[in-house]
């Protein structure tokens, strides 16, 4: 099939959760053989190459900062959260409207809520919305993890962001979540709605034959990301501490780009805190570990970085809002704690028990190769793309039979 694919950012190099997302399923459609028109929000003169081999057209258009900034003003008299008014502008939608205006395409893909504001460009044709997360979960759960004097600006943007991806659960012919728990914030009930997970690629992230003999923690993230920075920095304050007491021969990485003055305050004060900033390879790291450790109190979607540590074999303690949307089982192929102590103690029992380390890094490895394989993936998408061109026709034969009803009865 023939497919325009739309991202507010360009997928390559993937170096954020959306980013990955779509320059992977790029892959997978290119791999089934479909075609793919890729229209996106650019900052390079040169399309990279490796977009160039998946499809074939790409249209990049610039993305002005400071365009974005006046059109902050001009989404707030409209009532568009700031997700989406940065993201708007006129030459995008020209190029939308032209590109779908030759009836060429069997489906549209828009990726993340913040294109709603094109799709009327598009709602000719059969299209699908990759919401990924719910935004609006994520900066609730923001807002619930402390106190800040930005939290009513974040509870507004947040009451608007729900708002905007209500409209679209409904206005697309098909959306798409990437676990249930995003998509049971937006709606539980609407039959339109799916969920495509991540994958992981499991030749990248190759299981590590040998647990490492050193107790090191690890966590890998992109630390400019929120919920990750304070993940740690609540780690550090409340959980570490816990550890120390008990233990002092262990280490802790912190790996991850945009690592911001304050998490390097809080690190300088413990020599056995190392923070790397950004790393040319995170397996080396990864392989290096005894536990992957994610203590996330906020956030949203699914943690790539989890499901990446689990395929190297690497055993993961994490929280209850890290897994739920993952689904691994508790005590078998993860652990799971989200009080502070418990978790503590799990951390202290685990490095003194490679038994246990090796059982969950074995289980972990087998549960990713069987849940989260980015060909299964690509193929549900292809699937969700087929049944949403039929639901499509339908509708407009639906409406075209009521027409007819209507001009019969005048």
């Amino acid at each position: 099939m023939k497919i325009l694919y739309v991202s507010p950012r360009m997928p390559y190099p993937p170096k954020k959760g959306d980013q990955l997302r779509a320059y992977n399923q790029l892959i997978g459609l290119k791999s089934l053989g479909h075609e793919v028109h890729l229209i996106s929000f650019g900052t390079e003169a040169s399309i990279p190459y490796q977009l160039q081999q998946l499809c074939t057209k790409v249209t990049v258009v610039p993305f002005s900062k400071t365009e974005a900034l006046k059109n902050i003003v001009f989404g707030l008299f409209k009532g568009w959260p700031l997700q989406t008014s940065l993201y708007y502008s006129d030459e995008l939608l020209q190029e939308i409207r032209h590109a779908a205006s030759d009836n060429n395409y069997d489906i549209v893909h828009h990726q993340l809520v913040r294109l709603l504001p094109y799709q009327s460009s598009i709602n000719h044709l059969p299209n699908v919305i990759d919401f990924v997360d719910s935004i609006s979960l994520n900066l609730n759960r923001s807002i619930n993890m402390k106190k800040s004097l930005a939290n009513p600006f974040i509870q507004w943007e947040a009451k608007n962001v729900h708002k905007m991806e209500q409209q679209a659960s409904s206005l697309y012919d098909g959306g798409i979540f990437i676990s249930e728990v995003d998509k049971n914030n937006v709606s539980m009930n609407r039959s339109t709605l799916t969920t495509i997970a991540n994958g992981v690629d499991l030749k990248y992230f190759s299981f590590q034959q040998q647990l490492t003999n050193e107790n090191n923690l690890v966590f890998v993230g992109n630390m400019s990301y929120a919920p990750n920075r304070e993940g740690v920095k609540y780690f550090i304050k409340h959980i570490y501490p816990l550890i120390k007491k008990q233990r002092e021969d262990f280490t802790f990485y912190i790996v991850g780009r945009n690592p911001t003055k304050d998490l390097l305050r809080l690190c300088e004060e413990h020599e056995n805190i190392i923070v790397t900033g950004e790393v040319v390879d995170v397996r080396e790291y990864l392989w290096n570990a005894k536990l992957f450790v994610c203590p996330l109190k906020s956030g949203a979607g699914l943690q790539n970085k989890v499901l990446e540590a689990m395929s190297c074999g690497i055993p993961v303690i994490t929280t209850s809002i890290v897994n739920d949307p993952i689904k691994a089982k508790e005590g078998q192929s993860i652990i799971v704690r989200d009080q502070d102590e418990k978790f503590a103690e799990a951390i202290v029992q685990l490095l003194s028990d490679g038994y246990q380390l090796n059982n969950i890094r074995h289980e972990a490895r087998t549960f990713v190769e069987k849940n989260y394989q980015w060909g299964h993936l690509s193929a549900q998408l292809a699937e969700f793309y087929n049944k949403t061109i039929e639901n499509h026709a339908n509708k407009q034969n639906r409406s075209s039979q009521t027409q007819i009803k209507i001009e019969v009865t005048r």
